[in-house]
């Protein structure tokens, strides 16, 4: 699925750049486009980013590592 119209860019290529590292939107930009040119697609890099952070926790919480 498309998330940012503008680039082009995909939820699975939005996701690969959150598992190398990204954060934020802006790194979400620096690593793929999406989210460096209108903002449109802002609240779903902005669910995408919490739901990776979450299940991050989650997996700190439970013990286990993230290359599990």
């Amino acid at each position: 699925m498309y998330v940012c119209s503008c680039r082009a860019v995909t939820d699975r290529t939005v996701k690969a750049a959150i598992a190398s590292g990204a954060r934020t939107i802006e790194q979400v930009a620096e690593r793929c486009g999406a989210g460096g040119r209108c903002g449109g697609c802002w609240p779903v890099l902005n669910e995408l980013l919490e739901a990776s952070a979450a299940h991050d926790d989650a997996r700190r919480a439970a013990g286990t590592s993230s290359a599990a």
